[in-house]
């Protein structure tokens, strides 16, 4: 995570440079860092990173992976988020989520393993894309390997930690 923040301030330098605020957009900057931090888990992991569209973003062993990563919202909250046609055309059985604070210095590492799409919620004002990760289904096996994560009656309370 501190190459992905080191990576992170790096693209914050260069944008601006172009007179691009990528602090004011906090979801225009995880796109950004999107491919780096696939490829920095996979790496830290010991396995190959694809993630071209449409395919997991990494094998561990035989179990497709899925990595996203999300910062909070100005209220303080995380969705977690899934995209059903993924999980349905590509099998991807396990989601790795780094929530990372708006100002990159705190994270909180989240593993999911064997989602399913009775594990997701469609999102239907977004076409059905898009869709939530069901709490009740899934509070059992959420793993938190860095920071904190706890059931709440509407979510996840995700607390991050600096590194």
């Amino acid at each position: 995570m501190a190459r992905l923040q080191q990576f992170s301030m790096d693209i914050e330098t260069l944008m601006s440079t172009y007179g691009v605020d990528t602090s004011s957009d906090i979801g225009r900057r995880n796109n950004f860092l999107s491919w780096v931090q696939e490829h920095l888990v996979a790496k830290s992991l010991g396995v190959v990173s694809d993630g071209r569209t449409g395919r997991p973003d990494m094998f561990v062993g035989a179990h497709p992976v899925e990595c996203r990563i999300i910062s909070p919202r100005h209220c303080g909250g995380s969705t977690l988020s899934a995209t059903r046609a993924q999980i349905e055309k590509s099998g991807i059985s396990d989601f790795v989520y780094i929530v990372a604070s708006r100002d990159m210095l705190s994270f909180a590492f989240l593993h999911i393993p064997d989602i399913t799409v009775d594990d997701i919620k469609p999102q239907t004002r977004m076409g059905g894309q898009k869709a939530y990760i069901v709490r009740s289904r899934v509070t059992a096996r959420l793993r938190c390997l860095h920071g904190s994560a706890s059931a709440t009656p509407k979510g996840f309370r995700i607390v991050l930690h600096p590194l």
